[in-house]
């Protein structure tokens, strides 16, 4: 009976010392995306993310392939959507407009958080691509981030865009 004690006492310690922590830690990793309504000033989509590879991280906004396995109908309909309110809103052939996005990226530490960014972005494109960059960076590997983009500004004629925010890993460190 003794021994039944000490190993569970020896486990519980291991356990308590974080030393499996990466092996039941259900903190998501890029790939991950995270929808956006940008109709309204002051929506937010946040959440915390683990790195676990050496590369740098980019974030950025994507106005149709809004879940990357979509089924192709899924797809053509977004795209369409997509197509309709470019063209009604901002005419045929033109870019979406300068969008202000807040980004604000805190790094969980031992003694609380600390910031490694917040501030104003605002993404653009030079065509009429669904996709706007915002920002790439390098998080340290074996740590966790919490990642909050905020629209600054409001967009009504967006109100029906499905628009995602997308964290991913983009190259080698």
């Amino acid at each position: 009976m003794l021994k039944i004690g000490v190993i569970t006492m020896a486990l519980m310690s291991c356990l308590h010392a974080g030393w499996f922590g990466d092996l039941f830690d259900s903190t998501p990793t890029p790939y991950y995306t995270m929808p956006i309504d940008l109709s309204m000033a002051g929506n937010v989509a946040e959440t915390d993310i683990r790195i676990d590879k050496r590369y740098s991280v980019e974030i950025l906004l994507d106005y149709y392939s809004y879940n990357r396995l979509s089924k192709e109908k899924k797809l053509k309909e977004n795209r369409d959507k997509y197509a309709h309110i470019i063209e009604k809103y901002f005419g045929r052939n033109e870019p979406l407009p300068i969008f202000p996005i807040k980004l604000t990226v805190l790094k969980y530490e031992k003694t609380g958080t600390s910031i490694v960014v917040d501030k104003i972005y605002y993404t653009h494109s030079r065509t009429t691509t669904s996709s706007r960059f915002i920002d790439e960076f390098k998080l340290q590997e074996g740590s966790k981030y919490h990642i909050k983009v905020e629209a600054v500004e409001g967009y009504p004629e967006l109100a029906y865009l499905d628009v995602i925010v997308e964290i991913d890993y983009i190259r080698a460190k």
